[in-house]
């Protein structure tokens, strides 16, 4: 895996940059399920947004779009408009939104091999310090 680019950064840029607290940032922009999971479901794919609901499940037409817009405002999503009628709209990941699912991908994975732990623990603290 090669190094993130941030620690190449001269000693002051560095600081600024951890003072603007960016990792902050992406979690509040990104701690909804809605925003995952269009990003997840759009990997390596280009749907139409019905077709996104579907695959997604719980989720209104109007939730779908506010998410999709705020996705396509982070530069994540892409939306293509082909000229045809009825309109034809399509949504796909950019460059930036595919770089996004290989960190996806990576809590994906420490969520799936460390669940059991997280619910063993929850167990163990509500057993030691009862209500």
């Amino acid at each position: 895996m090669a190094t993130p680019q941030y620690k190449d950064l001269p000693p002051d840029a560095l600081r600024t940059l951890e003072q603007s607290r960016p990792f902050q940032k992406m979690l509040g922009r990104l701690s909804n399920k809605w925003n995952v999971m269009v990003i997840r479901r759009l990997k390596g794919k280009n749907l139409r947004p019905s077709e996104l609901r579907r695959d997604i499940g719980d989720i209104s037409a109007k939730v779908l779009t506010q998410t999709l817009r705020e996705m396509e405002s982070y530069g994540l999503v892409e939306r293509t408009v082909f000229p045809v009628i009825p309109p034809k709209v399509e949504y796909s990941l950019t460059e930036l939104g595919v770089s996004l699912v290989l960190a996806l991908d990576a809590l994906r994975d420490w969520a799936m091999d460390n669940n059991a732990n997280v619910e063993q623990a929850i167990e163990r603290y509500a057993a030691d310090n009862p209500r």
